[in-house]
Parts: structure tokens; C-alpha cells; sequence
């Protein structure tokens, strides 16, 4: 059998309580909470350190803000030796790719002198056969024969460089060079 118990009204069991006591009781049970004013001061202090660190970190991690001193390495390992008598080819972040003599590599910048690139090219109206794709010519161009006539070095940010290699004395790029320097030598 369940109990109805309502918590409005209580059973009379005979006795009286003073009125000074309900009062008394009244005043202990509400919660002013006086002495947690400190506490969440505290709480709201730690959650401002929280995300103060956590915007610090993203400033460190996602910016170049070194905000934490901790020494970045860059995108090229500053320790590697490049030959000064090899071709590198030189992987930029925005897709360009730059063959040439890697003369200088320091913590910021990467210093590339007799420097090519591809061009490619589709030649001007031409006919191919049904379900054929046009071919597309490759050509080495030496830096310099652009309009604004730039310079033979490049000083590239090691940021945005994604990866170099070492291109052999036998392979095509390098062979292309050879050729190219052999037909301007005259």
C-alpha cells in the first residue's frame, strides 16, 4: 500500500513549534550563497586562462607568430648539403616546379640560380581525330627570356617549398639543360 505524502501539509502530531524556530529554520534552508562568491571567481578566472592558452596556440600552430618560443624547423631541413655542381628540382607549395643549382640555404630562404621550368603548350588549332586528346607540347624555358626579364637566381621561401630532389646527370631535364646551354654557347 503507497503512501500519499504531500509535502504541503504535515501530520499534527501534537506539538506545537514556536514561531522563532520556523524563522530560524527558514533562514538556514534558503541558499545565499555568500561564501561561493570566491569560488566563481575562481572558475571564471581559470576559464579565462583556458581560453587565452587555447587562443595562443592556435595563433602558434596556424600562424607564422611564434608565440611560445619553441624553434620551428622550416619546410627544408637547413642541415642538408646541396652540390653546387647538381641540378635540384625545387617543389613550390603552389605548384610550380623550378629546376636548378641550389646555391644557398639558410633558415628563411633557399637560394636557386640557372634556373628552368616546363611550359606546356597546346599548339594552335590542331586537328585531331575523334576521341583523341590534343597532345601537349613540354618545353624547358630558361628564367630570364620572360618579359620582365628577371634575373638568373631566386631566393625562395623554404615555407613554401614542399620537397627538392637531386635530378641525375643522365635524366631528361638535365639533358634538356645540356642541350640548351650547348646551343647558346655558340
Amino acid at each position: 500500500m503507497a503512501m500519499d505524502i504531500s509535502t504541503d501539509q504535515k501530520p499534527d502530531l501534537g506539538l506545537n513549534v514556536p514561531e522563532s524556530y520556523k524563522e530560524e529554520k527558514a533562514k538556514n534552508n534558503s541558499c545565499t550563497c555568500n561564501g561561493s562568491k570566491g569560488a566563481k571567481a575562481f572558475i571564471a578566472l581559470l576559464v579565462v586562462i583556458i581560453l587565452v592558452l587555447v587562443a595562443g596556440y592556435c595563433v602558434d600552430r596556424y600562424t607564422n607568430i611564434d608565440l611560445f618560443g619553441q624553434n620551428r624547423s622550416s619546410a627544408v631541413a637547413t642541415n642538408v648539403t646541396y652540390s653546387a655542381d647538381n641540378y635540384y628540382a625545387v617543389f613550390l607549395s603552389n605548384g610550380q616546379v623550378y629546376f636548378g643549382k641550389i646555391t644557398a640555404s639558410g633558415d628563411k630562404y633557399t637560394t636557386i640560380e640557372d634556373i628552368y621550368y616546363i611550359q606546356v603548350s597546346q599548339p594552335l588549332q590542331q586537328v585531331t581525330p575523334p576521341g583523341t586528346e590534343p597532345q601537349q607540347q613540354l618545353s624547358l624555358v630558361k628564367l630570364g627570356q620572360e618579359i620582365h626579364g628577371p634575373k638568373d637566381f631566386m631566393q625562395v621561401n623554404n615555407e613554401h617549398i614542399i620537397f627538392t630532389e637531386e635530378l641525375k646527370a643522365d635524366g631528361k631535364v638535365v639533358e634538356a639543360i645540356t642541350a640548351y646551354k650547348a646551343g647558346n654557347q655558340q
